[in-house]
């Protein structure tokens, strides 16, 4: 109910909807399409309460503002592009404001991602039960977010790099540090200087050359080493302080994002002016298209054998008792806010509650198959829109990347933005074009959360076949130890 007050756009989502309570089990939600109201009836613990939703709150919360804002910037950009003005003062008047944005997003979403990996590894370390459970649960959701980023490179290469043209050089803007084509080198080679790039030299320096790839490798051992708890058990000194600086941080980075209208659409306005617009039009349907594509070929080709092979379930029954999370992630683009209806669509599939609690709390954080799949596709497709060559090189290190950052990615919506790390780490130029990719961010974002949550599900039908009795024994001794405590 909270998060429906912040992000109203969901209930947009219920309107299409035959029944409303497909997306929300918990909830009697009814629409009177001739008020301008969604009132919305909690069932929980009888709670007889209700929250009213207006229309205009719809109309004003930030996923539809961000949409009117490409329409305008896109809109006006290619009015302007039609008549020709292109050199005039007020283009770069206008186009300023997207590019501050994007130096705010840049300068908070780098401390995000690092404070994220550091209390990702610390939850690791902090997993019930025996290593081989650990290890099993945190090997899986590994293994199919591997498997996801090796489709989206195997899929995204050759088919955004034989269908997208890149664009007249004129139309984007120059930069001394990238060249359009790059000498490619052998794989061997290649794989050395990932490896070289890796190891952290003066993180310092590092982090200031915007080199961020060790930056993160030197947080992912941070994490390992830190002591996670004092004698008393609470959380150490440390700990707390970097969960501070996160909300600091998580509150600063939520501020910039509500400036994205405003900041979109002059980003969108900037790429219009500059860029062929059919010829970008076509190109962003080839992004999308070869996005849902390699999210199709997890979706139904790889979870389906998880869930037969590991989990002994049939995919069709399965996937039919998910879709209130499925719809629910289209609606919030969230898997942390989807987190309570994936608990129940587990229920519904007769996974132990044991189990539930402990693999999708953990998998809503760390697990983002979808997310990483993303990362993937943004980059290919900003180094073919640019005439950059996408050599063997960039194919390792942005794997590496989103592999890392798909793990250090903030389970909210907008958290797309963390693709601009990826995207300095691959050495992928970012300047108004990436506009054009944050245009279609409002669909992609929606896609790629489906995924993250499907894959959640997929991986606790497994773990709750093979682990499920360890621990459920496990919780079990836990409460007979806390009532044994006076």
């Amino acid at each position: 109910q909270a998060y429906l007050l912040q992000d109203p756009l969901s209930v947009a989502t219920c309107l299409t909807a035959r029944r409303a309570r497909l997306i929300f089990p918990l909830t009697h939600i009814s629409f009177s399409m001739a008020a301008t109201t969604v009132t919305v009836h909690p069932e929980q613990n009888g709670d007889s309460t209700s929250t009213s939703i207006t229309i205009l709150d719809v109309v004003k919360s930030p996923a539809v503002m961000v949409l009117c804002g490409v329409v305008i910037g896109g809109g006006v950009g290619a009015a302007f592009a039609a008549g020709e003005i292109t050199d005039e003062w007020y283009i770069d008047v206008l186009a300023l404001p997207g590019s501050l944005w994007m130096q705010l997003l840049q300068c908070l979403v780098l401390p995000m991602v690092i404070i994220s990996m550091i209390q990702s590894m610390v939850s690791l370390r902090q997993l019930p039960g025996s290593r081989t459970l650990a290890f099993a649960l945190v090997g899986l959701y590994m293994a199919t977010t591997v498997i996801a980023l090796t489709e989206a490179l195997i899929i995204g290469v050759p088919y955004i790099g034989n269908l997208v043209e890149a664009l007249p050089a004129s139309s984007i803007e120059a930069s001394e540090d990238y060249t359009s084509t790059v000498e490619d080198m052998t794989f061997i080679d290649a794989l050395l200087g990932v490896f070289e790039g890796m190891t952290p030299e003066n993180v310092i320096n590092d982090a200031a050359q915007s080199d961020l790839l060790p930056v993160i490798i030197t947080a992912v051992v941070f994490g390992i080493c830190i002591k996670d708890k004092q004698e008393d058990g609470s959380l150490t000194v440390t700990l707390q302080l970097l969960s501070q600086v996160n909300d600091v941080v998580t509150t600063a980075l939520m501020a910039v994002m509500k400036l994205a209208p405003i900041g979109v659409a002059s980003i969108v306005f900037s790429a219009a002016v500059s860029v062929d617009i059919e010829q970008a039009g076509k190109a962003l349907v080839f992004y999308l298209t070869g996005l849902w594509i390699a999210m199709a070929c997890q979706v139904f080709i790889v979870y389906p054998l998880l869930l037969v092979v590991g989990g002994g379930r049939n995919p069709f029954s399965y996937y039919k008792n998910c879709i209130p999370a499925l719809a629910m992630a289209l609606g919030m683009s969230s898997s942390l806010a989807t987190l309570p209806t994936t608990k129940k669509c587990a229920d519904k599939n007769g996974i132990r509650a044991e189990v539930r609690d402990l693999a999708l709390s953990l998998g809503a954080t760390i697990n983002m198959d979808g997310a990483g799949m993303g990362f993937i596709f943004q980059s290919v497709w900003l180094s073919a829109i640019q005439g950059v060559e996408f050599g063997i090189s960039k194919v390792l290190l942005t794997g590496i990347a989103a592999f890392v950052c798909s793990v250090g990615t903030s389970p909210i919506p907008s958290s797309g933005a963390v693709a601009l790390v990826v995207l300095k780490i691959a050495g992928v130029p970012i300047n108004s074009t990436f506009g054009l990719v944050m245009a279609v961010e409002f669909i992609s974002d929606r896609s790629r959360t489906m995924v993250n949550v499907l894959g959640d599900l997929s991986v606790v039908a497994v773990i709750d076949k093979h682990f499920g009795h360890s621990i459920v024994e496990l919780e079990a001794e836990k409460k007979k130890i806390g009532q044994a405590e006076p």
